[in-house]
């Protein structure tokens, strides 16, 4: 099918290579006009699958034009360009329901990437997803680990569906950085707008990050953490539950209200610790804290990270002491999980034949089901993995 390209003024320069890359992409038809006004007058007559405008060029009424015409054309996917990297820009943009933005000159990758990410965007289905909570009241236990390398595997197991990480572990996350992502949003962005909160602007926020996992990022600064209240947080991920098959949280290790509104809306919360006596009473503390709130005992899964058989305190001492039982064991292997941290990468793409890919996947099926990949030996089972579940870093 035959897709439109408009560009407004200087948005995008005139570029042989750049045009022949549409066409690529399936955009045969590439329009220029001068003025915004021109390009929602055109808009309105002729269908237009991709908009460019150069932001520093539109005024606020022209901005807001723009917001109204894309909620009336949904399908219309709209960048914005700009002559240098500005928060301002990036602030513009997302107020007037803009999804992406580029520097100018826009390079062929750059571009490529932006208009595969829109795709991605605009395939996304509304589902009823399913939201799981990666939470400990002890730092350090691998709580962002362990929600970025268990997105990866449920992924990759429903390899038709997708998975979304929030990162609320503020300050201090470190999802964007497992995953090598660079966010231009994050979730305070979305804070200021939430009564509007759908799903064009949700996905606004996001970064794609590798195979079927997004990421809605932590804000910086102590002004933008503040704003992430409980409002925005249940919010954002009722929205999330609708467009995602999963969405984990990797949760602050305060019990704040940010943090109980979203182990509230979870419907399982992986209680994470270690099999060491710091890590297993302040899990002890917890645990008496959530069966206050009421969680039912189904909702609460004790995940023991970085197991050992040689862990001087067993896990049949720690179910005693947590009387809870221990829903799984992520095995230790520390190289493997540094690697992967070191490349920005997942263990199960990195290191697919790993014990700890293995048990991140393991752990993926026990939670929402599905089938395993087949894991064959040498070199055939990497390639195998590659093909089935590749990817392209944009």
């Amino acid at each position: 099918m035959s897709r439109q390209v408009l560009v407004v003024g200087a948005a995008i320069e005139p570029d042989v290579a750049i045009e022949q890359a549409f066409r690529r992409l399936g955009y045969t038809r590439i329009t220029r006009v001068g003025s915004t006004a021109d390009a929602l007058e055109f808009s309105a007559r002729e269908n237009v699958d991709l908009l460019f405008l150069p932001i520093d060029q539109v005024d606020d009424a022209g901005l807001a034009a723009v917001e109204r015409a894309s909620r009336q054309d949904r399908h219309m996917g709209i960048v914005a360009t700009g002559a240098r990297y500005d928060q301002e820009y990036l602030l513009r943009a997302m107020r007037s329901g803009i999804q992406e933005f580029l520097v100018r000159p826009c390079s062929l990758e750059e571009l490529t990437a932006v208009v595969e990410r829109l795709h991605r965007r605009a395939e996304v289905r509304q589902v009823s997803g399913q939201t799981y909570a990666i939470f400990s009241s002890k730092g350090g236990v691998g709580v962002s680990t362990t929600a970025v390398n268990l997105a990866s595997a449920l992924a990759m197991i429903h390899n038709e569906s997708r998975a979304a990480i929030v990162d609320l572990a503020m300050p201090g996350g470190d999802v964007s950085l497992l995953l090598n992502a660079k966010p231009s949003y994050t979730i305070g962005d979305l804070a200021s707008r939430i009564d509007r909160l759908d799903a064009d602007m949700l996905f606004s926020a996001l970064t794609p990050a590798t195979d079927g996992v997004w990421v809605l990022a932590m804000p910086e600064g102590g002004s933008a953490v503040e704003a992430v209240d409980a409002t925005v947080t249940s919010s954002v991920l009722s929205q999330l539950r609708q467009s995602f098959t999963f969405t984990l949280i990797d949760c602050e290790h305060q019990l704040t209200e940010r943090s109980l509104a979203a182990l509230d809306a979870a419907d399982r919360v992986l209680l994470l610790t270690e099999l060491k006596v710091p890590a297993l009473r302040s899990t002890q503390r917890t645990m008496t804290v959530f069966r206050r709130l009421g969680y039912p005992t189904d909702k609460l899964c004790v995940v023991v990270n970085r197991y050992q058989s040689s862990d001087v305190v067993s896990t049949g001492d720690a179910a005693r002491l947590l009387n809870a039982d221990i829903f799984f064991n992520i095995p230790n292997d520390y190289k493997a999980s540094t690697d992967a941290a070191t490349d920005g990468v997942t263990i199960p793409i990195r290191q697919p034949q790993s014990k700890l890919a293995l048990a991140y996947l393991q752990l993926a099926q026990k939670l929402a089901g599905g089938e395993l990949p087949e894991r064959s030996q040498g070199n055939g089972s990497r390639s195998r993995l590659k093909q089935l579940f590749g990817r392209g870093r944009s």
